[in-house]
């Protein structure tokens, strides 16, 4: 199995380093793609990052926009499976392991549990709630991956969600009823964004911003809702 495992890069160069070098080690040993999707309004160095790894393409999106910058690669990938990584988190060594071994118990979607890279209570506490199903599952810091047949047939990501990308695509395949498994062996995930504000804080924004989700606000209310109670871009 070939998976093409796809990065949305927005000024990212610093955590390219960490995740290209782990993952270049994995295509050492396993079948994959390494694909760096880039935003058209980056102004860092990635592209240089990506020069000093043979393993990865370097692609440079027509529009901005999380989903419109997975979407675009994925058009690219060569991959039987597509697997979705955010900059910042960090893949488990048996990532591609675990993935083939789902996709041959015919599951065409699934995510992974995650943990944080710093050990607190509080922290822990939340990333319990990964490891099962409900209202929050599915998040983009959990690592979508699709057989590319079922990621073609839900038409990929919703471009117009320059936010929460991850959580309509969970809607629509709940109403499809595709069903999906979560992966116990858990990727690491930064917790920048609680050390940058609290845990209260954020905890109390996701919240507020995912219910306004629920009841149909437009993606652009709900990134101006983020961007101005967080201090994280977004």
């Amino acid at each position: 199995m070939l998976l093409s495992i796809i990065i949305p890069v927005y000024n990212e160069q610093e955590n390219l380093v960490k995740r290209l070098s782990f993952l270049s080690e994995q295509a050492n040993k396993n079948s994959l793609e390494i694909i760096i999707s880039n935003s058209p309004e980056s102004t860092d160095n990635s592209f240089g990052v990506c020069k000093n790894f043979s393993k990865v393409t370097f692609l440079k999106s027509d529009k901005k926009g999380r989903a419109a910058q997975m979407n675009f690669a994925a058009e690219k990938a060569s991959g039987d499976a597509l697997l979705f990584l955010h900059a910042d988190v960090m893949l488990p060594n048996d990532f591609y392991e675990q993935i083939e071994n789902a996709i041959s118990k015919d599951f065409t979607f699934g995510f992974f549990a995650y943990k944080f890279d710093n050990d607190s209570a509080f922290l822990n506490f939340n990333s319990k709630f990964t490891t099962k199903d409900g209202l929050f599952a599915g998040g983009g810091d959990q690592c979508h991956f699709f057989t590319k047949e079922q990621f073609q047939q839900l038409n990929g990501y919703n471009e117009e969600f320059c936010i929460m990308e991850d959580f309509e695509m969970m809607t629509r395949i709940r109403k499809q009823k595709i069903p999906f498994t979560i992966i116990q062996s858990k990727a690491t995930v930064s917790a920048r964004k609680y050390e940058h504000n609290s845990w209260f804080k954020v905890n109390l924004i996701n919240g507020y911003v995912f219910l306004k989700y629920k009841f149909g606000a437009h993606p652009n209310s709900l990134r101006k809702t983020y961007k101005s109670l967080l201090r994280e871009s977004v």
